[in-house]
C-alpha cells in the first residue's frame, strides 16, 4: 500500500543516517579513548610507584632505626640493668635512654614513638605520649609473640593511643615466639596521621583522591577524601583486584559517574595504594570529537521530528483508535466499533476487529442465555429433592392425635403445617429474605416439637440480616438433619441453635446442636461428599444446599462443617451478596 511505502522508506533513511553517524562518533571517540586512557593509566602508575617507594623507604629507615638499637651503648646498659640496682641509677640510665630515643624520635618527616622493654629488670622506656602506655606494653603487648620482620597495623584502643603502624624486634630473635625470654623487646610506632597528610599532599598535585586499603581495617585516608564514595569502591576494588595483584588499572562506575582506579601493594606494610579517578575530568582531549558528534546528533535530530511527524498521522492515530477500541472490548462494551475510511492494512484490521466484536457480542448473548437457563433449571432440580418424608410424620402425627381427641394439637399441627407448605411450594420464586426463612424453621421446629415434644430451639438473627437475599429452602435440611441424625439418636432433649453473623466477608448462619456428633473421619468423609459436583450414591441434602450455595454466589461461598461445642454438629452457611464483578465473571 501507497502509505506503507512511505513508512518504509522513512524507516530506510533515518536508519542510514544513524548508522552513518553513529559509527563515525564511535570510531573517533573509542580511538580518542582508548589513547587518553593509555597515558592516563601510565601516568597515574608511575606517581602511584614513586609514593609507594616513598612510604616504603621511610618504613625501612624506621626498621633499621630499631633493630639497631641493640648495638648503642645506653641500651646494652639498659639491657643488663640490675633489678636490685639504686633506684637513682636504674632512673638516670632511663632518663639518658629516653632523652636519646626523643632525638632519634625528631629526625625525619614523620612523628614516631620509640618503646624499649627489659624483662630481666621489667623496665620500660618509652618515647610514647600517653602515660599509661608503659604499663599497657609491659602487661599486655610484650606477653604477646613477636613477628620481627613485618610491620603491624594496630587500630586505636583509646584517645591517647591513635591508629599506628608498629614494629617490633627481639633480642636474640630466637625469643620472637617467647618474649619474656628475651633481654629485649623493641618497638618503634608510627602514628597513621602522618600517612593520612602525605596522601593530602599527594592529592593536591592529582585529579584523584589517594587512599590505602587493607582488608582487615579501615582505610586511611587523605583529609578531603569522600568516604561515601571509598566505602562504596572498596567491595569493587575487592572484586576487581582480588586482593592477588600487586598492582593494576580498572573502570568502574559510582552513583552514575565512571572513574579510573589505579592500584599498588606496598610490599613493607602490606596495604594498597588506591587512586580513583573521574574518566570526565580525564578525557578532556576529545570534546572536539564529542562536538562532532552532537552536531551529527541535531542533524539526525531535525529528521527525526519530520518522520516523527508522518508515523504519527499514519501510524500513531490508527493504532491509537485500535488501542482504545480494544480496551473498550476488555472492560465488556461488546458494542464498539471502529471507523474504517482508510484502504491500508489498517482499513483491513478495523474492519476485522468489527466483525470479531460483532461476533463475540452474538457470543456471549447466546451463552448466556443458556447459562441461565441451566443455572435455573439446576436450582429448581436441587430444590425438589428435598426430603417428603416430613410430611407422612405429620399426618400420622395429626391422625393419632385425632384418635386421642386432641383438636387443639391436631389444629394448631394443621396451621403451622399449612403455612410450611405454603412457603415451600412457590417453587416459581427462587429467592427469599432472611426473615422469611427463618420463619419457616421457626414452623418446621414447632412442628417437630409437637410431634417429639423434646426439642428445645434458639434463633437469634440479627435484626440487619432480616431484609438479606437467600435462596428459598436453604436452611430447613440443616435443620431437619440435625433432628434426625443428631437429637433423635438421643434418648433425652436436645438443643437446636440458629445464630446470624455478618461481616466484611460476607454473612454467615450457624446452626448447632447437642446430638450425638460425627467422628473424626465421619467429618471429613462429609466434607469431601459435599464439594462432588456430580451425582452421588445415598443421601445428598447437605451437598444439594452446598452446590446451590456455589451457584448462586461462588466459589467461595457453601457450607462448612465442624464439630459442635454442645457435642453435636455444627453447620455454617457463608455466603456474600453477588456484586457486578462476579455477575461479569459467570458472564465470561
Amino acid at each position: 500500500m501507497e502509505k506503507s511505502n512511505i513508512f518504509k522508506k522513512i524507516l530506510a533513511i533515518m536508519g542510514l543516517l544513524l548508522l552513518s553517524f553513529v559509527a563515525l562518533y564511535t570510531y573517533s571517540n573509542q580511538v580518542s579513548v582508548k589513547v587518553v586512557q593509555e597515558e592516563i593509566q601510565q601516568n597515574n602508575r608511575n606517581k602511584l610507584s614513586f609514593l609507594v617507594q616513598q612510604i616504603d623507604d621511610e618504613f625501612d629507615k624506621f626498621m633499621n632505626s630499631v633493630n639497631n638499637l641493640g648495638i648503642e651503648p645506653r641500651v646494652k646498659s639498659f639491657i643488663a640493668l640490675d633489678p636490685k640496682s639504686s633506684e637513682y641509677a636504674s632512673f638516670q640510665l632511663k632518663l639518658e635512654l629516653q632523652e636519646e630515643l626523643e632525638r632519634r624520635g625528631k629526625t625525619g618527616g614523620w612523628s614516631h614513638a620509640y618503646t624499649l622493654y627489659a624483662p630481666l629488670s621489667d623496665q620500660v622506656v618509652s618515647t610514647h605520649g600517653s602515660i599509661t602506655f608503659k604499663k599497657l606494653f609491659r602487661d599486655e603487648i610484650a606477653n604477646k609473640p613477636v613477628d620481627p620482620f613485618i610491620w603491624k597495623f594496630e587500630p586505636m584502643t583509646n584517645s591517647r593511643v591513635p591508629d599506628s603502624f608498629v614494629f617490633r624486634t627481639v633480642e636474640p630473635l630466637s625469643a620472637y615466639d617467647h618474649p619474656k625470654d628475651a633481654g629485649l623487646i623493641g618497638e618503634i610506632r608510627v602514628d597513621v596521621k602522618d600517612i593520612g597528610d602525605m596522601l593530602t599532599s599527594f592529592k593536591s598535585d592529582s585529579s584523584g583522591d589517594p587512599f590505602l586499603f587493607h582488608p582487615d581495617f579501615a582505610p586511611i585516608v587523605t583529609r578531603t577524601a569522600n568516604m561515601d564514595r571509598i566505602k562504596e569502591l572498596i567491595p569493587l576494588f575487592a572484586k576487581n583486584s582480588g586482593l592477588t595483584q600487586e598492582q593494576g588499572t580498572f573502570i568502574t562506575s559510582l552513583q552514575d559517574e565512571s572513574y579510573m582506579v589505579t592500584f599498588i601493594k606496598s610490599d613493607t606494610i602490606g596495604w594498597y595504594l588506591v587512586e580513583y579517578v573521574p574518566l570526565e575530568s580525564i578525557l578532556y582531549p576529545i570534546t572536539s570529537s564529542r562536538n562532532w558528534f552532537w552536531l551529527s546528533m541535531s542533524v539526525i535530530a531535525i529528521i527525526s521530528v519530520l518522520a516523527a511527524f508522518l508515523l504519527y498521522k499514519n501510524v500513531q492515530v490508527p493504532i491509537r483508535e485500535l488501542f482504545l477500541a480494544a480496551r473498550k472490548l476488555r472492560m465488556g462494551d461488546y458494542t464498539v466499533r471502529v471507523d474504517s475510511g482508510k484502504r491500508d492494512e489498517f482499513g483491513y484490521l478495523f474492519d476485522q476487529f468489527n466483525l470479531m466484536s460483532e461476533q463475540i457480542q452474538d457470543l456471549i448473548d447466546r451463552v448466556f442465555e443458556e447459562k441461565l437457563r441451566s443455572r435455573e433449571a439446576t436450582l429448581k432440580q436441587l430444590q425438589s429433592q428435598i426430603n417428603p418424608h416430613f410430611l407422612y410424620n405429620c399426618l400420622f402425627f395429626m391422625k393419632n392425635m385425632t384418635r386421642l381427641g386432641e383438636h387443639e394439637a391436631v389444629m394448631a399441627m394443621a396451621v403451622k403445617l399449612g403455612e410450611y407448605y405454603r412457603y415451600t411450594t412457590h417453587v416459581d420464586q427462587q429467592d427469599t429474605t432472611v426473615k422469611d426463612e427463618m420463619k419457616l424453621i421457626y414452623n418446621y421446629l414447632s412442628i417437630q416439637n409437637m410431634r417429639m415434644n423434646r426439642i428445645q430451639f434458639d434463633i437469634n438473627i440479627p435484626q440487619s440480616m432480616d431484609e438479606l437475599a437467600l435462596p428459598r429452602l436453604l436452611l430447613q435440611p440443616i435443620v431437619e438433619n440435625a433432628i434426625i441424625h443428631g437429637i433423635e439418636q438421643k434418648e433425652d432433649a436436645g438443643v437446636i441453635t440458629i445464630k446470624g453473623m455478618s461481616s466484611t466477608d460476607g454473612y454467615a448462619i450457624m446452626v448447632d446442636d447437642d446430638g450425638i456428633g460425627m467422628s473424626e473421619q465421619e467429618l471429613v468423609n462429609l466434607r469431601e461428599t459435599i464439594r462432588i459436583a456430580g451425582e452421588v450414591n445415598g443421601s445428598c441434602g447437605m451437598r444439594n444446599i452446598h452446590q446451590r450455595l456455589v451457584h448462586k454466589y461462588g466459589g467461595s461461598s457453601g457450607l462448612a462443617l465442624e464439630h459442635s461445642p454442645a457435642g453435636g454438629l455444627r453447620v455454617i452457611v457463608r455466603w456474600k451478596e453477588e456484586d457486578e464483578h462476579v455477575r461479569n465473571i459467570d458472564r465470561g
